[in-house]
Order: structure tokens, then sequence, then C-alpha cells
């Protein structure tokens, strides 16, 4: 009589779960390093397009004053003033127009805060709400 080799059923099922605990436990671990990944990059995004919208030549500010929750911009390309203010969503509104024009969301309560620089300059400091602690510089136009 020949002797039978190969695995027994008991053997290939084993091999089967560990397998498929091995995909799960790693598509876990892609799906958490995406979410993590885009959460981190989103709001450094945001704010870097934020900072160079205030500083875009199709808007051309010119800066006029700065308070400590609210900077004042003319506009020589429209005509008209604006005001740089938020609470939870900073936002850009046209003074004489009404309306308003969102820019950077996620800002804890009133966190924020102006400061007038030498030049034409204006230091932005915000924190978001996650904790994140955020400052730049925006560099308006000479009138």
């Amino acid at each position: 009589m020949k002797k039978m080799t190969g695995f027994t059923i008991i053997e290939c099922i084993m091999a089967l779960l560990i397998t498929a605990i091995t995909l799960m436990l790693a598509g876990w671990g892609m799906t958490a390093l995406t979410n993590s990944e885009r959460h981190s990059l989103d709001h450094p995004v945001d704010w870097y397009v934020f900072l160079k919208e205030m500083e875009a030549d199709s808007h051309h500010f010119v800066l006029r004053h700065v308070s400590g929750t609210a900077v004042r911009v003319y506009s020589p390309r429209t005509g008209l003033n604006y005001t740089l203010q938020g609470r939870r969503v900073m936002y850009l509104t046209a003074v004489e127009r009404g309306g308003y024009l969102p820019l950077l969301d996620g800002i804890q309560g009133k966190a924020y805060r102006f400061t007038q620089l030498p030049g034409q300059r204006v230091l932005v400091e915000v924190t978001r709400e996650n904790g994140e602690r955020l400052a730049g510089i925006i560099q308006f136009y000479q009138e």
C-alpha cells in the first residue's frame, strides 16, 4: 500500500485563517494610515492657500488698518474696502456691499490675532479646533 502525502483539511483551514487575519490587519493599518495622512495634510494646505490668497496679485490688497481681531484692506482692482475677520471661520467681507468669502475654517472660537509689523506686513496667529497653532505673515501691496 502506498502512503499518500499532502495536507489535511485542518492544515488548509488554519493556513486560510492565518492569511485572512493577516490581510484584514493590513487593510485596517492602511485605512488608518490614509486617514492620518489626509488629516495632517489638510490643515497646512488650507493655511498656506489662505496666506497666498491674501497676497494674490489678482486682488492687490493694500493694508488700511489692523486691530487685534480684524484687518481692513483696500483693493484698487475692485475699488472696494474689505475686512478680514472671523469666529470659527476666517472670512473676508466687502464693507460697502455686504456678503462674505470664507477663507479658512476650523478655528477654535475666536482664537486668532492680527499684529501689524513694519512695512505692509501683518502677523496672523490662529489656533485650530484640534489645538494646532499656526502663524504666518501676510505681505500686502504698497499703495
